[in-house]
């Protein structure tokens, strides 16, 4: 038949018959029960459009050279005979349909299937052998019974912008030496894996899809190696995938069992069990990859596989985050592990993990755990929230650690293994108890580790326990700084140790080691304290700043050396090992909020310091004193009685039943520390007292951080007031409300026993706010009597907040105008005057702000020229425009 002309056939194998190479057969439409073997090079095609032609033979259509067919619907084989059989040439296969059989490429076939649909056929639906070759696009292969798409031997298939789904096997399976090269596919709802490597079968996927996989997404049960290729993924090898997703499979995410893997921009979501599991002797690469919502552990590596993860996330991971077991290694690089449901990473068995810049976040076990004879290596990072330790070490395991920050969590480190443990340049920070733990029996080595604000102890060797510890810092501990139990001998230099609760350095009973070069203060409790049979060797050490330098236990055997001691109230090193001693610590007063001071109401007294005045000096001191009418009216009276008392004594009369405690009551910054002072030094004057000094103390200074903790507090503060005034300052802070079991009851009861015991020898006067004062005396059945009275400290009124500023302006060689102080009362009479009103301090703030706009108006005058009048006056001007 030449090529143009139109002949008739009833049969399509007639047309075969009689065609040519290069001529087209048009089917009219109908069913056609027939076998066909194309071997020319014809196309097939159904005339009045696609589906309106169905091929329905027993054996199917059998290509072997060169064809195109086009709008078919194939149907009818029997007996797991193939619908299209193609064995030679390359074959077109556009808009057809395969219905109950599939599509076999054999030998050196090759095939471009376009815009076809294979549905409900029996084992595969389009299976590649030999050597053969497919193209695959637009395409839909469904209602699999068995595989959607099988490639053996070295046969090879690209794959674009198709689906593989609904098949009772796996989606996509590559066996042999075969390859797969998908691009925008979607692989969903198989009855086993998504997709399946075994042998040396090699898979590239990019932007694809595969979902709710029955078994794994992802398994590879063998691979080539990866091998790039100048072409773009023309002869590329291995399994890589691209900027895929793989999501709610049944089982895991990824399996692998051996062969070479690499995943980038890929994610890992909603499976069953893991997100990816290495096994065998599997190699994986995954570079910003992310794996979520997992029922199981993260990322599993066991056997001897071998994973890389650089800048990627595992988060909320049913297991851990990562968990490496067997001869397993890990490198992470830039990782972030966050809210696993046990420990972040745990590497057990014989297992090496090398980190770089691993986040840890929000982990209720580990951050980062090692144990058996696993081997870590860690480089920068952070672990933040973990419910038990950030890093924890124990076994065999070794940990090399450096450069990492450890946040929040129960117990930042804890090495209880017996192998190496370093630990450089690290920082530890708020863990709920201790910052650093090196265990029972376990040697370590900390290097320029810091630790920031401990619950309980910043660093603590246990029993037997070995290290160095090497210009470390421990600071804001809620317990002792560094704490060696009984068998401990670290080695100890450089360490600086201050603002703990209890001692810096504490030695346990039969402890020793050397320590030589530290710096304490600040503590709590002594500095340093040693126990029974303890034999540390302290050398070249400094104590500054803190009450005691050391107690120790009956049988102590400390030996000393060049020890500096500053600022320390009570000495007990021997001389003969202090190399200096520098002064006493100077008292301190402990306020949760000030008042004015002295030289803002118009009184110089020293704190702490026995007022020298006569009693008249004080009284004109207190008389002086800006506002508080009635409570110098109340004050003045209480003297005056303490005066007739102190001469019905002398007289040989009886004296009234005195009770001399009192509550001071209202805002901030109304003078009651100053009234209190000058009200000790009357009562001193008069011979009621011994010294009448101050000391001022809160809720810190006497309630303690542990059972038996406060009473000895407490008392101690106390002590330290005889003869004197204890001032304690937001009284109400002891008894918080809602609160039975706070220690701050342990503190009034104890205070109060301690009143009784001393009623002639101390006043106690307590202060806070009006209303939370009265529920404080009512929180104690006996706390109320032991107060004779309450002095009301009103709020300053404006013309009285001038005055201050006016004093203030005094004492700084200021000139106040007669326009700036009118323009100051209207100032202070717009001020807010709220709960927690500042009072004193809001005027001496003020003009401090004052001094400054001053400053800033007249910072372009030339002060050489400019008059001293001029550098002294304070104008309207200078007031702020809103209130501060």
């Amino acid at each position: 038949m030449a090529p143009g002309d139109r002949q008739a056939f009833g049969t399509i194998a007639e047309a075969l018959g009689v065609a040519q190479d290069g001529q087209t057969i048009a089917v009219a439409p109908g069913v056609y029960p027939e076998n066909l073997v194309v071997e020319r090079s014809v196309a097939i095609v159904a005339e009045q459009g696609p589906g309106t032609v169905r091929c329905a033979g027993p054996a199917g259509v059998t290509v072997v050279a060169p064809a195109r067919l086009h709008g078919l619907v194939l149907t009818g084989a029997t007996d797991g005979a193939p619908l299209l059989r193609v064995l030679g040439g390359t074959t077109e296969v556009s808009e057809c349909e395969f219905l109950a059989g599939r599509i076999d490429l054999e030998g050196e076939a090759a095939a471009r299937i376009t815009g076809c649909r294979i549905s409900s056929a029996p084992m595969v639906g389009l299976h590649l052998t030999g050597s053969s070759r497919g193209v695959l696009e637009s395409s839909v292969i469904t209602a699999i019974d068995g595989t959607g798409v099988v490639i053996s031997d070295s046969a090879q298939l690209a794959m674009a912008d198709s689906q593989i789904r609904s098949t009772r096997g796996s989606g996509l399976r590559v066996r042999g030496r075969g390859r797969a090269q998908a691009e925008e596919c979607e692989i969903s709802r198989t009855g086993r894996s998504g997709v399946l490597v075994e042998d040396a079968g090699s898979v590239i996927m990019r932007g694809c899809r595969i979902e709710r996989a029955g078994t794994e997404g992802l398994r590879i049960l063998g691979s080539s190696p990866i091998t790039e290729s100048s072409v773009p993924d023309a002869e590329a090898t291995g399994v890589v995938l691209n900027d895929c997703v793989i999501e709610k499979a049944v089982g895991d995410g990824i399996l692998a069992g051996s062969g070479e893997i690499r995943l980038s921009d890929c994610r890992v979501e909603g499976t069953g069990r893991s997100g990816l599991v290495a096994a065998g002797d599997s190699a994986l690469t995954l570079e910003n990859c992310v794996l979520d919502r997992l029922a199981g552990t993260g990322v599993v590596a066991r056997d001897k596989a071998q994973l890389q993860f650089v800048d990627g996330a595992v988060r909320r991971s049913g297991g851990n985050g990562f968990f490496l077991s067997g001869a397993s290694g890990a490198r992470l690089s830039e990782v972030r592990v966050e809210k696993a449901t046990f420990s972040a990473v745990c590497a057990g068995d014989s297992a090496t993990i090398d980190v770089v810049d691993l986040s840890v976040l929000e982990t209720p076990e580990h951050g980062l755990h090692l144990k058996g004879k696993a081997n870590g290596r860690v480089r920068a990072g952070l672990v933040r929230g973990a419910g038990l330790c950030g890093v924890q070490t124990e076994g065999d395991a070794e940990l090399d650690l450096s450069g990492t920050e450890v946040d929040r969590c129960a117990v930042g480190i804890a090495l209880a293994a017996r192998a190496k443990a370093t630990v450089e340049k690290a920082v530890v920070g708020e863990s709920e108890r201790s910052a650093v733990q090196i265990g029972p029996g376990a040697t370590a080595t900390l290097r320029e580790v810091r630790v920031r604000r401990a619950g309980t102890a910043g660093i603590v060797l246990e029993k037997d326990a070995r290290g160095t510890v090497d210009d470390c810092r421990i600071e804001g501990a809620g317990g002792s700084g560094l704490v060696v139990w009984t068998g401990a001998r670290p080695v100890v230099t450089g360490l600086t140790v201050r603002d703990t609760t209890k001692n810096g350095i504490f030695v346990g009973d039969g402890a020793a080691g050397t320590y030589e070069n530290c710096d304490i203060s600040a503590s709590g409790f002594p500095a340093l304290h040693v126990g029974k049979k303890a034999t540390p060797k302290v050398s070249g050490c400094r104590i500054h700043d803190t009450e005691a330098d050391l107690s120790q236990d009956e049988d102590a055997a400390p030996d000393f050396a060049e020890i500096t001691i500053s600022n320390v109230e009570a000495s007990t090193i021997p001389a003969a090992a202090v190399r200096k001693r520098v002064g006493a610590r100077a008292e301190k007063a402990v306020r949760a909020s000030a008042g004015p001071s002295e030289s803002e109401l118009g009184v110089d007294i020293t704190p702490g310091e026995e007022p020298e005045e006569s009693l008249d000096e004080l009284r004109e001191k207190l008389t002086g004193l800006i506002g508080l009418e009635q409570v110098k009216a109340d004050v003045s009276a209480m003297v005056k009685l303490m005066q007739m008392v102190r001469r019905r004594q002398e007289a040989g009369l009886a004296a009234p039943p005195l009770n001399r405690h009192l509550v001071f009551a209202g805002n901030p910054g109304t003078g009651k520390t100053t009234v209190a002072r000058l009200y000790g030094g009357l009562l001193a004057r008069l011979g009621v007292l011994e010294k009448g000094h101050l000391v001022e103390a809160d809720r810190g200074a006497l309630v303690g951080s542990y059972v038996g903790h406060t009473a000895p507090k407490t008392e101690a503060v106390f002590r330290k007031a005889l003869g004197g005034v204890l001032f304690l300052d937001e009284a109400y802070s002891l008894s918080p409300p809602g609160q039975s079991n706070d220690f701050g009851q342990e503190a009034i009861v104890t205070l109060m026993k301690l009143m009784e015991d001393h009623r002639d020898e101390i006043v106690v006067i307590v202060a806070g706010y009006s209303n939370e004062m009265a529920s404080f005396l009512n929180s104690n059945p006996g706390l109320g009597s032991r107060f004779s009275r309450t002095l009301q400290f009103v709020d300053y009124s404006s013309e009285e907040l001038v005055e201050i500023v006016e004093l203030q302006a005094r004492h700084h060689q200021y000139e106040i105008t007669p326009a700036t102080r009118a323009a100051l009362v209207t100032y202070f009479d717009a001020h807010p005057r709220n709960t927690g009103f500042g009072n004193g301090r809001v005027s001496r703030q003020l003009f401090q702000l004052m001094t400054e706009r001053q400053a800033a108006r007249l910072a372009d005058l030339d002060l050489a020229v400019a008059s001293a009048e001029e550098l002294q006056r304070i104008e309207p001007a200078d007031l702020p425009p809103h209130s501060i």
